[in-house]
C-alpha cells in the first residue's frame, strides 16, 4: 500500500475454507506489512470470527470498569462490536467515538492488548472516513539517539475514557477507567522488532518523571503523527476486510459527512504479553 506499510491481498474468499498455505501466507504478510486489506468479501459474523481464529484466536473485549451508555453495543464484553453512527428508533446500534480521530492502539489500556483489530466494511461514506495508519516500528527508528536513550526503560500510563474526545484529564478521578502501564518502547512478541508504543489519545502520562517532563516527552514522541513517511491510509469500500497489528501500528479515522451512514463490524484477535 505504501513504503510505510500495508498490503492488499487479492484472490481469496474468506467466506470459504482457507488452505494451510493460504493461512501461512496471510500470517506472514500481516507480520511483514502491519496492515492487510482484503477487498471484495461477503462475510457474515461467523465468517469473520472464523478468520480471526485462523489468524490467532478471537479475543473478547472484556467488561470495562466504566459504565457505558445503554446502547445496542452496551454488552461490551462480547466478541463482535459495531462501529457505526447508525441508530434505530433513536438508540445507537453500536459505538462511535470522536476519540477515533486521534491516533491510538486498540486496547492499549488492557494488561494484554489485542494483537490485531479486524474490521469489515458494511456501509461506507462517499467521502471521508478513511482509516489512517502510522508505522510505529519506523516511529521508533526515526527517533534521535539521545531521545531513544532517554526513554529506555520508561513506561507510560495508558488509559481511555469512552465519554471523552481526547486524552484523559489526570487531575480528575480516573479510578473507574480501564488503564494499564506499558513500556514506551516494546519488542513485538512475534517479530522481535522494537516499536514505539505511544499514542496521543491513550498514553496519558510517562511514569516516574515530573509532569512537565512527561508532557514534553509525550509531545516529542507523538510527533510521529505529523511525519508523512510513517503514514498511509485506506479508503473504504463495502466488502473490505482490514486487519491491523495493534503492536506496531496506530490508527485514526478521518472525519466524514454527518448525514451519511457508516457501519464497520469489528472483531479482535488475542494478544500476547508485551516484552521490552
Amino acid at each position: 500500500m505504501s513504503n510505510a506499510g500495508g498490503a492488499r491481498i487479492n484472490g481469496i474468499d474468506l467466506s470459504k475454507a482457507v488452505s494451510p498455505d493460504g493461512v501461512a501466507m496471510l500470517k506472514k504478510a500481516f507480520l511483514d506489512y502491519g496492515v492487510l486489506v482484503i477487498p471484495g468479501q461477503e462475510l457474515n459474523e461467523q465468517d469473520q470470527l472464523r478468520f480471526c481464529n485462523l489468524m490467532g484466536g478471537v479475543a473478547s473485549r472484556g467488561k470495562p470498569l466504566q459504565e457505558r451508555v445503554k446502547d445496542a453495543d452496551a454488552a461490551y464484553e462480547g466478541a463482535v462490536h459495531m462501529v457505526t453512527n447508525l441508530t434505530k428508533e433513536g438508540v445507537p446500534l453500536g459505538s462511535f467515538g470522536d476519540g477515533e480521530v486521534w491516533f491510538h492502539h486498540d486496547g492499549s489500556f488492557k494488561e494484554i492488548p489485542y494483537a490485531a483489530t479486524v474490521l469489515y466494511g458494511m456501509s461506507v461514506t462517499s467521502v471521508g472516513g478513511e482509516t489512517v495508519f502510522a508505522n510505529m516500528y519506523l516511529a521508533y527508528d526515526y527517533l534521535n539517539p539521545t531521545l531513544k536513550q532517554k526513554i529506555e526503560g520508561l513506561e507510560g500510563l495508558n488509559i481511555y475514557d469512552y465519554a471523552s474526545i481526547g486524552r484523559v484529564d489526570l487531575t480528575k478521578d480516573v479510578t473507574g477507567l480501564n488503564q494499564w502501564i506499558h513500556p514506551l518502547v516494546i519488542v513485538h512478541p512475534d517479530t522481535g522488532r522494537k516499536a514505539l508504543f505511544v499514542s496521543p489519545l491513550i498514553t496519558a502520562r510517562v511514569e516516574g518523571v515530573q509532569q512537565n517532563e512527561s508532557e514534553r516527552l509525550l509531545t516529542e514522541l507523538c510527533q510521529y503523527q505529523e511525519n508523512p513517511d510513517l503514514i498511509f491510509e485506506h479508503k473504504w469500500e463495502v466488502g473490505d476486510v482490514v486487519m491491523m497489528d495493534n503492536r506496531c501500528i496506530t490508527h485514526a479515522r478521518r472525519d466524514f459527512p454527518g448525514g451519511e451512514p457508516r457501519l464497520l463490524r469489528r472483531t479482535m484477535i488475542e494478544g500476547k504479553r508485551l516484552r521490552v
